[in-house]
């Protein structure tokens, strides 16, 4: 009399876990670094960048680091320092950033707005805990 009640609960729960897996989206890892921006890039940002991505979620895997960069015709250029993970991307004339991540391992994703010679912004990663926010300023 058990055995029909043990199948229906394995086949059920198999029901259940290829449904969940089929439902769910994954987040690819890498977004390709498109050809062009979806905005005009601008040089008004142009120069040496410096400062540092500080994490909030309190994992220990998601260390705060150094990151230094530069802004070139409004192209971005900027470097995590402890992992060596390259954002690169443009600025708009109104300091809207558009960053893309090359770690294979880590979906970074960044955000920020620049104004004057600062840059403020948040940060995730798609596959871990880690979030919070980012600051660099104008070293040049």
């Amino acid at each position: 009399m058990k055995k029909p009640f043990v199948i229906l609960a394995i086949v059920t729960a198999f029901v259940l876990l290829a449904r969940q897996l089929t439902l769910n989206e994954r987040t690819p890892i890498i977004v390709a670094l498109p050809d062009s921006p979806s905005f005009t890039a601008s040089n008004l940002f142009d120069g040496d960048w410096t400062g540092k991505r500080v994490d909030v979620s309190g994992d220990k895997i998601c260390l705060q680091t150094r990151i230094l960069g530069t802004i070139d015709n409004g192209q971005v250029t900027l470097k995590l320092m402890y992992n060596n993970t390259l954002l690169k991307g443009w600025i708009s004339a109104q300091g809207k950033l558009e960053l893309y991540s090359d770690n294979p391992r880590w979906g970074y994703r960044f955000n920020g707005i620049a104004t004057n010679d600062t840059i403020d912004g948040e940060w995730k990663v798609t596959n871990a805990r880690c979030h919070g926010t980012w600051h660099i300023e104008k070293a040049s």
